[in-house]
């Protein structure tokens, strides 16, 4: 069972010239933090698989890994910040309690604006225990990444008020409201830099931990050769039928069934906005971490977790929490390593 209090990193997956054979054990000695190089931590976007960098962040507390800096993007940077903050146990107590309905009461749906959420009520909610606080105020330093709309730029929010800076690190373009924060528009930071292990880089840390929480996505990067099937015949004529009966209907209650439910065959408005976002998130992920890998990354396995099942908490931190403590062993190794 998860500890309320647990922490502990994943670590590089190659040290040259470390002998890292020792045997794992469930139970661990914590390392002495005096001996270990304090650690940036690159929290990824992903929704409601996010909940697991809670389960990851009590593992380093268990653990005593040194945290000097935490970059996030999207859910990454709402975890780091509550964290930092000194709320994890706030934000994990609402994680744990969010049911099906709760989600539904959260969703102050928009028909007017740029979003289909306007995303009010969150931010009243976080407003509980992060109102006021700014980037001064947190016990090391928070980046949160967002996008610029209007220009694509990438966007390193460290000043102000942090709960602004969330919103717009969040802000999932066509599901949220985009934010504007100093004359900027901005959106979800995943567009840009799904595990942002640059701006860790980019500010001199010695030791990195990226926790992707897309590591378990497979088969998203083949190409597949284009063969009607039964089963696309099928998608098709839902499409059309769709449409007809669309048209014959503008009712916010047809507009709601068509955004949530799906038509059987097809899925939701939601659903193809969410996964569409996914596989954009994942192939930028691939190649940015590919040219700039961090010294360590911790992949919690929680893909089966769908990105709206905000009700899976109690699952996704658990999973985070056991993905980064089975790597203790090998995070023991790098910081030797680097103390010599």
């Amino acid at each position: 069972m998860l500890l309320r209090r647990a922490r502990s990193p994943s670590v590089s997956d190659e040290i040259d010239n470390q002998d890292c054979t020792a045997e794992r054990a469930d139970n661990i000695t914590p390392i002495r933090a005096e001996t270990v190089p304090a650690v940036a931590l690159a929290l990824g976007g992903g929704a409601a698989r996010g909940w697991s960098h809670i389960g990851v962040l009590r593992a380093f507390e268990e653990a005593n890994i040194p945290i000097n800096l935490i970059s996030g993007t999207s859910v990454g940077a709402l975890v780091g910040a509550c964290y930092l903050a000194g709320k994890l146990d706030e934000l994990e107590e609402f994680a744990r309690g969010l049911t099906k309905r709760k989600l539904i009461g959260f969703l102050d749906i928009s028909l007017r604006g740029s979003g289909l959420i306007s995303g009010m009520k969150l931010a009243e909610r976080m407003k509980e225990h992060l109102g006021g606080v700014t980037f001064d105020q947190l016990s090391h330093p928070l980046i949160c990444v967002a996008t610029e709309i209007s220009t694509g730029h990438e966007v390193w929010l460290s000043q102000g008020h942090v709960i602004d800076s969330i919103r717009a690190s969040y802000a999932l373009p066509g599901i949220f409201e985009p934010v504007l924060h100093d004359n900027r528009i901005l959106v979800d930071g995943a567009l840009v830099n799904p595990v942002p292990v640059s701006v860790c880089r980019a500010h001199g840390s010695q030791m990195v931990v990226a926790i992707n929480l897309n590591s378990d996505v497979n088969g998203r990067a083949q190409i597949i050769r284009n063969k009607k099937t039964a089963l696309h015949q099928k998608l098709h004529s839902g499409v059309q039928s769709n449409q007809s009966t669309e048209t014959e209907s503008s009712s916010k209650r047809s507009y709601m069934r068509k955004l949530l439910g799906g038509n059987g065959s097809i899925p939701s408005i939601s659903t193809v906005m969410v996964e569409s976002f996914n596989i954009i998130q994942d192939r930028i992920a691939r190649s940015r971490l590919a040219g700039d890998p961090p010294d360590i990354t911790i992949g919690p396995g929680v893909a089966h977790i769908g990105l709206a099942e905000f009700h899976r908490a109690d699952e996704a931190i658990e999973i985070g929490y056991r993905a980064a403590k089975s790597r203790l062993d090998d995070i023991k190794c790098l910081s030797e390593a680097l103390a010599a």
